[in-house]
């Protein structure tokens, strides 16, 4: 019952009050400044968010209509590593969704994280390398499920071993805090790297069939910025991941309440400058 609780927190908290997030998402351009990640992941802002260019070297960006293409530095040029070295492994191009909006803070659709500059969505969709789709197409792709349609396996048409290396890639960073993933992705990664460390940073959670969402550390010495309880010991492959695979967990949530969460103050700053 604990774990339905959470469960229908999370779903009910997903999307923010319309009227705050309407605001931050009207705001067309970064705050100039030292960049600085505000607050925590689902309760905060960024100051000097940097923009990911429309395509790069192994990357190219969907959806730019939405105007989520903004992040701290440290996140934009992570991502242009992790395209980089996507490539030259011969894994394919990155298709990256959404990071955040150009001063971070709540998103009035789809997200109650990316809020801070440090969350970002890559599709598990992979191109050949030079495989860049022209940019009006982008804007209307829809990203693939990794899964078959009963959503209980992984689905050979769609996933291979570049999936499963990309992640791996992007894992092994020592910037990444956690990167969610499908429930049945995440067991078929310990069935084939048992006892891997990097797995340990794989998060099963609902959805994320069709995109993995990474996250990454507090910047070093950004004092404003509010990190996740570290993760437990362990590959995270033991009775936590079976939880997900239990009866309990594939019950509807009670409905709950949502929590109102205020943003730091700094933020209304950020948002007014």
């Amino acid at each position: 019952m604990k774990r339905l609780c959470l469960l229908a927190l999370v779903v009910w908290s997903l999307a923010p009050p319309a009227t705050l997030a309407s605001t931050w998402s009207d705001v067309l351009q970064p705050v100039p400044g030292a960049p600085r990640a505000v607050g925590s992941y689902t309760a905060g802002c960024v100051q000097g968010a940097a923009s990911l260019a429309p395509e790069g070297h192994g990357f190219q960006t969907m959806r730019r209509y939405r105007r989520r293409y903004f992040g701290h530095p440290h996140l934009v040029r992570y991502l242009q590593e992790l395209g980089a070295a996507a490539v030259h492994q011969g894994l394919g191009v990155l298709s990256i969704g959404d990071l955040g909006q150009p001063r971070g803070g709540p998103t009035p659709t789809g997200h109650r994280s990316h809020q801070n500059g440090l969350d970002v969505d890559i599709w598990f969709w992979l191109p050949p390398a030079g495989g860049v789709l022209p940019l009006a197409e982008r804007e209307t792709i829809e990203a693939p499920s990794m899964l078959t349609s009963d959503g209980r396996a992984l689905d050979g048409r769609q996933w291979s071993q570049r999936q499963a290396n990309v992640l791996r890639l992007a894992a092994d960073a020592s910037v990444v805090a956690r990167i969610f993933v499908n429930p049945v992705i995440k067991k078929a990664l310990c069935e084939q790297f048992p006892g891997a460390f990097w797995l340990q940073k794989l998060r099963p959670w609902w959805g994320h069939d069709d995109h993995f969402h990474l996250r990454l550390h507090c910047p070093s010495g950004d004092t404003t910025c509010q990190d996740q309880d570290p993760l437990p010991a362990g590959d995270g492959c033991g009775a936590d991941l079976a939880w997900w695979f239990s009866e309990e967990a594939r019950q509807p949530p009670p409905p709950i309440d949502r929590p109102k969460v205020p943003l730091p103050a700094a933020c209304e700053a950020i948002l007014r400058r």
